[in-house]
């Protein structure tokens, strides 16, 4: 028989600090509701974002947190999205046009790091401003 206390005492080592996004331009889902696993690559996938501007075209734009861990040897190119903002954008030498990718670390000492990445299209400025905007917006709440 398992020890309660030892499992209590474990749950509470590591607790993920809330976030918030400023999320009015965007519809956010759950995996299940977007029809997508509950996790990328070995990743838990946490929410499915999705943006609309209708103009003369239809554009759009989706992205996906994921939940994963930082190397400690791993330098990443990033930069900064805003001063003092929580989130950094992924820059690399080699990505995928059209697709813009974000690392929020959690505070502390802890590893774990939200990932975010979206499929923004090429050219499409109304679409890269929302997803600056959301990114700049993200704040991690911690716990009491």
């Amino acid at each position: 028989m398992a020890d309660a206390s030892r499992d209590d005492r474990n749950s509470r080592d590591l607790v993920l600090p809330a976030f918030e996004m400023d999320c009015r331009d965007w519809l956010v889902v759950s995996p299940a509701e977007a029809g997508l696993p509950e996790d990328v690559a070995g990743a838990p996938l946490l929410a499915v974002l999705s943006t609309v501007v209708i103009g003369a075209d239809l554009e759009e734009a989706t992205g996906a947190l994921t939940v994963g861990m930082l190397d400690d040897d791993e330098d990443l190119e990033i930069r900064e999205v805003a001063p003092g903002a929580s989130a950094f954008e992924l820059v690399e030498e080699f990505f995928t046009p059209g697709t813009r990718r974000y690392v929020m670390p959690a505070p502390g000492d802890h590893r774990l790091a939200l990932l975010a990445e979206f499929v923004v299209g090429v050219g499409r400025d109304e679409l890269d401003r929302r997803v600056d905007q959301l990114m700049q917006s993200f704040r991690w709440q911690l716990s009491a």
